[in-house]
């Protein structure tokens, strides 16, 4: 016996399953919907319809050809009604960014932050994220949520921030604070969703990336520090504690340099803004920044050019243990680190090729991220899109 209850899910489930559909393929029409799913064609018009009522597809025009007879009317989900907020707190800065369904960037606001306080770095991301919601709000848009993307562990449900090592704080609850925050600007009512920024790039890749839902994916967030996100059954990998990704504090090298979490001879202590300049002016110095390191190697100063393939080569050892460990389809590159370019990119692919050994059976593309510092952001507005499709299948409230 099906209840009402039942009904209800199954209902959501199908409509989940429609826009998948359309999302990795769009253009199809109702029929093509009821032969890719086996519902009826009287079921498809009816959540076809309810859909495009609720913003998520809209009808596309048909393109004009010689045949005769009516064609079927494309459908695509609709990039003009709904969308996605997505924000990331990074070591030295804070970003928001607004996308449609479709991942296209409709704006983004970026600024340079000190962290010092909690609260002072929540204010202000709350301002941001409220000044972003009037705009699409003003432009007929409605949001569907907002992801934050942080510098840190989080455990393996998704609740519990547990470590921030990058930012000196003593209170790790963000959710509850934000919430006031955003609520002492009208910004209410809104699902939030919080997670690693690696994890939020992996699932800027997967959600939006090139090579939409190619997995097992393996993303590489490289800037202060390193990071990695995994997608594997068409969700985010967390591992048996949350942790799962954490390849900065791999170890390659035993009694190798010290590493920021107290550990020696991690990937992050190769392989990091902080490690190249750290080899270029030594650890006593204020760490240089990207713009100037960038600067340097264009004038092919010898000690950042050689900081910097160093790191290309440690890099590429990395991605050696990843394919060996995960045999990934794609590892994707990322975080400011990759703003250097070839002498980073071009020497970690050359080190990934030497590694490879005889018997190597890995066909791993290795490529860079195509939204660069909107990743973190992209990828929690990624995240938003993702829990709303979730709880479009959950039991009623």
């Amino acid at each position: 016996m099906v209840t009402t209850g039942d009904q209800s899910v199954l209902k959501r489930m199908n409509s989940v399953a429609l826009i998948r559909l359309l999302k990795s393929e769009t253009g199809l029409s109702r029929a093509d919907l009821a032969k890719r799913s086996g519902l009826t064609k009287s079921t498809i018009g009816l959540l076809v319809q309810e859909l495009i009522d609720d913003g998520w597809l809209r009808e596309a025009d048909i393109t004009a050809s010689g045949s005769l007879g009516r064609r079927p009317t494309p459908l695509q989900l609709d990039p003009t009604r709904l969308a996605l907020l997505g924000a990331e707190i990074g070591v030295d800065y804070l970003n928001v960014v607004a996308c449609n369904l479709q991942g296209q960037l409709i704006d983004s606001r970026m600024q340079r932050f000190e962290h010092r306080q909690r609260d002072a770095t929540l204010e202000a991301l709350a301002a941001m994220i409220a000044g972003l919601h009037r705009q699409l709000q003003r432009d007929g848009r409605r949001s569907l949520g907002i992801g934050i993307g942080i510098p840190g562990t989080i455990d393996v449900h998704g609740q519990r921030i547990c470590a921030l090592p990058n930012l000196a704080w003593d209170d790790l609850d963000l959710r509850q604070p934000l919430l006031a925050a955003l609520a002492r600007r009208k910004v209410r009512a809104l699902p939030l969703v919080i997670l690693n920024e690696a994890n939020a790039g992996a699932l800027s890749e997967y959600v939006f990336g090139a090579s939409q839902h190619t997995e097992p994916l393996v993303y590489l967030s490289i800037g202060i520090g390193l990071g990695g996100g995994i997608v594997l059954d068409d969700q985010l990998y967390r591992g048996h504690d949350g942790a799962a990704g954490e390849f900065g504090h791999t170890i390659l090298q035993l009694d190798g340099p010290l590493c920021s979490c107290g550990r020696h001879g991690c990937a992050e202590a190769f392989i990091s803004q902080r490690a190249v300049s750290f080899g270029v002016d030594g650890p006593d110095r204020p760490i240089l920044t990207i713009d100037e390191l960038a600067s340097r190697l264009r004038a092919r100063d010898p000690a950042v050019v050689g900081a910097v393939e160093r790191a290309g080569r440690y890099l590429g050892m990395l991605m050696q243990n990843v394919c060996n460990s995960i045999d990934p389809a794609v590892i994707v590159l990322g975080g400011p680190l990759c703003q250097l370019g070839e002498p980073l990119i071009a020497t970690a692919r050359a080190s990934l090729a030497a590694l490879a050994g005889r018997f190597d059976a890995h066909t791993t593309v290795v490529r860079e991220c195509q939204f660069g510092l909107n990743a973190g952001a992209m990828g929690a507005a990624g995240a938003v899109l993702h829990a709303a499709l979730r709880d479009k299948v959950a039991l009623a409230d």
